[in-house]
């Protein structure tokens, strides 16, 4: 377990690590320090061999109100400081979305602007009942990323989108579900359902994990053609593995696998 002011992490018995966003008296909204490490916690997780999936939650019955506006005057203040926030913001975005693992993020009460852009990061999105959703940079006067604009867009469609980050609005679950921010409703536990989803995935090979999720990845965002040789040799690694040849004779024999991730 790792314990901090204000991120939280720990690893079940299946390899399931558990990131908590711990300001609960501020619906843990983000200091800019806290942008900076939990990108630096989901590149070490991707990393580990140990992590079969990640959840990203919320402490105190919220997931995230975004950015911590309260220190804007200090870190957000100019255009080139929004400019340099702005790129530690995509950086952590972008090691959530690219970590070699599957996350989900475990959504209850309010995520909302930079929190809706962390949940966007994540491969899933699970919510209970009473949760709170939408992008609100149209009340700040705030352009919204151009990674978080290509995430949101990604999960909604144009249409959608445009509702979205035009109309500024919160949502409850039934319209932000319908909307596609939302993939499965959790009742009232919201972690305890992404644990579950993400359990079941942690049965399936890690090197398939992560070169599916790295070819679905480049094929949404364009940049396939830049990276088919990266891509192409975790295709190519993967039927030279163990796993593979495990795969291969636990079919044969009518049992499950057992993959070690090499």
């Amino acid at each position: 377990m790792e314990t901090s002011q204000d991120i939280v992490t720990e690893v079940d018995d299946k390899g399931i690590m558990t990131v908590t966003l711990n300001r609960p008296g501020k619906k843990n909204a983000m200091r800019l320090a806290m942008w900076q490490r939990l990108g630096e916690i989901f590149r070490e997780a991707s990393a580990k061999a140990g992590i079969t999936g990640v959840i990203l939650t919320g402490a105190g019955g919220n997931f995230c109100t975004g950015a911590d506006i309260s220190e804007f005057d200090d870190v957000r203040a100019t255009p080139e400081q929004g400019m340099e926030y702005d790129r530690i913001n995509d950086e952590t975005v972008r090691a959530i979305r690219d970590c070699g693992k599957p996350v989900c993020a475990a959504i209850s009460g309010y995520c909302v602007g930079g929190g809706m852009s962390l949940a966007l990061a994540c491969d899933f999105r699970v919510a209970s009942s009473g949760a709170r959703i939408g992008i609100t940079a149209g009340r700040l006067g705030l352009v919204y990323s151009l990674m978080d604009c290509q995430l949101l867009m990604e999960q909604v469609g144009l249409k959608s989108a445009k509702r979205i980050l035009l109309g500024a609005d919160i949502f409850d679950l039934e319209l932000a579900r319908s909307l596609g921010l939302i993939d499965l409703l959790a009742g009232a536990d919201a972690d305890a359902r992404a644990r579950k989803l993400l359990h079941q995935m942690a049965c399936n090979a890690p090197l398939s994990q992560a070169g599916n999720k790295a070819i679905l990845n480049a094929i949404a965002d364009g940049s396939i053609a830049e990276r088919r040789q990266e891509l192409e040799r975790m295709i190519s690694a993967s039927f030279g593995s163990e796993d593979y040849a495990e795969g291969r004779k636990a079919f044969a024999e009518r049992r499950p696998a057992h993959f070690k991730g090499r």
